[in-house]
């Protein structure tokens, strides 16, 4: 369970996927380096032709598989020296400790760090200070349940069950309802361990149902899961936990800011991203905003913000790259209007606009790919 303690605890690093093994170095660069044991440094990734180069003043190291980073990225080393040579292990934090908050893990139901064997807490906390700085996303999970549902992946009798329950995960655009995107929003806004600890009857989430999906392969398969199939289930299970991490940590501070998809049997995926900033004394309650980013086949690319203050009026900003699709919103706006009051809803404002996005406010809503804005419904 990624509970608040533990998630307010974790600095944000540069979005590194750690490999629990050092980058050896030959002793006379580290000498020209003047690396002493246990000392902490910071490179810099230069990242070509999907090619990773860490650089440590004037020495540059090729890395190996595993270590992802982005062009620019500053991770914090700690070096190590020992009777197999000098080598470089990634840290969560530019000392090598996690803050004192992290110790209240036990108050969660989770074991205390202090118990912790060292490279287990090193790598525990490392990977949720990734999770944080993961960009939000889930491009591999809207992928793989598409692949799921077309092709005969993972045929294993033991496994059918727990893919029929992660591809029941979709709902259908054609019947659309309150209940239907409940569940889901739910599903992944709470993971299977959080409702486990509180006590409350379990539903699945996808996050679990994948990791059970993986496991079970690789108990069942004789030569194992290959590399492929293995990278997408472990990186749409990040993206998933990468989501409820972030969340968890903006919830500390009174924020919501929920990112969450919802995948469709008969249309592309919808991201959506439910944001509220946090309430100061004195003050009014805050307005409610989710935004929804749209590359749907039929209607091309659309972005739309909506906000709800005061708990009834609703302000809409929308961009669409297709002209007709902008003036087809236009034409509908008022019976758009007359819909929302006959739920109780006032619509203030319906701007629409015939471009992209800003990037200054998409930023805010950490767009991905697939969501679906149905104009003609």
């Amino acid at each position: 369970m990624l509970g608040p303690d533990i998630v307010s605890a974790s600095a944000r690093v540069p979005a590194v996927q750690l490999e629990m093994r050092n980058l050896w170095v030959q002793t006379p660069v580290a000498q020209q380096l003047g690396l002493r044991d246990g000392q902490i440094v910071q490179a810099v990734a230069e990242v070509h032709d999907q090619r990773v180069r860490l650089w440590l003043k004037d020495f540059s190291f090729e890395l190996p598989n595993g270590w992802v980073l982005k062009d620019g990225d500053k991770p914090f080393l700690r070096v190590s020296n020992n009777n197999g040579g000098w080598g470089f292990l990634i840290q969560a934090y530019p000392n090598g400790q996690a803050p004192a908050g992290a110790q209240s893990a036990g108050g969660l139901g989770l074991p205390n760090p202090s118990a912790l064997n060292g490279s287990w807490q090193a790598a525990h906390n490392t990977n949720l200070g990734l999770l944080l700085t993961q960009p939000s996303g889930f491009e591999s999970f809207s992928r793989l349940l598409e692949r799921m549902s077309v092709t005969s992946w993972g045929g294993q009798n033991d496994v059918a069950d727990l893919l029929r329950r992660l591809l029941q995960q979709r709902i259908s655009m054609a019947q659309i309802n309150p209940m239907s995107l409940k569940r889901v929003v739910s599903s992944q806004a709470r993971s299977l361990e959080n409702q486990l600890a509180g006590g409350s009857a379990s539903v699945d989430d996808p996050k679990s149902l994948i990791r059970q999906i993986l496991g079970k392969l690789e108990e069942e398969t004789v030569e194992g899961v290959n590399k492929e199939d293995r990278r997408e289930l472990e990186t749409a299970a990040r993206e998933l936990e990468s989501a409820q991490a972030q969340s968890a940590q903006k919830w500390l501070n009174g924020e919501l800011s929920l990112h969450v998809v919802l995948p469709f049997i008969d249309h592309e995926p919808v991201d959506l991203h439910f944001k509220k900033p946090p309430r100061h004394p004195n003050q009014e309650e805050p307005p409610l905003t989710v935004d929804i980013h749209s590359r749907s086949r039929m209607l091309g690319e659309i972005w739309l913000n909506t906000t709800i203050s005061q708990g009834t009026g609703v302000d809409l900003v929308m961009w669409a790259l297709r002209g007709e699709v902008a003036d087809l919103a236009r034409q509908r706006a008022t019976e758009l209007g007359l819909e929302l009051g006959a739920a109780g809803l006032t619509l203030q404002s319906f701007q629409i606009f015939n471009a992209a996005r800003p990037l200054v406010r998409a930023g805010e809503a950490s767009g991905t790919r697939g969501s679906v804005i149905d104009t003609q419904a």
